[in-house]
């Protein structure tokens, strides 16, 4: 399997926890959506953002946690994105946070998994 199986197994967290964790931790708060409606009416109005006043900072969440599907890929040892990584990431450490456990790296999670690569640019 991989490291990250090893990891939940051992301490005792669930995928449906994970999954559900994801879910919540990566909605979009009314600020953040505030936040992309001023960012989305000033690339509409053509203005920059410090023009249109939008705040400078992005949402920290990501708006969409991940699948059952995802997690099941990765617990398998396949090679997952950067961002996959990092929702799982994050949902693992709120579980644990929860529990009053130690948060962990990502190298902690997934050093035995290489990272998966997107296709590249076609050269002009």
């Amino acid at each position: 399997m991989s490291i990250l199986s090893d990891f939940i197994k051992e301490s005792g967290l669930t995928s449906e926890a994970i999954v559900t964790a994801s879910s919540s931790v990566e909605r979009h708060s009314i600020d953040d959506r505030g936040r992309l409606v001023a960012r989305e009416n000033a690339r509409r109005a053509k203005k920059s953002y410090a023009d249109a006043g939008v705040p400078a900072e992005k949402p920290k969440a990501l708006g969409r946690g991940i699948s059952s599907g995802t997690l099941h890929r990765a617990l398998g040892g396949a090679p997952t994105t950067r961002v996959v990584r990092k929702k799982i990431l994050r949902a693992v450490n709120d579980r644990l946070a929860n529990a009053k456990k130690d948060t962990v790296t990502s190298k902690q999670l997934f050093s035995d998994v290489p990272a998966k690569k997107g296709k590249s640019k076609a050269k002009k």
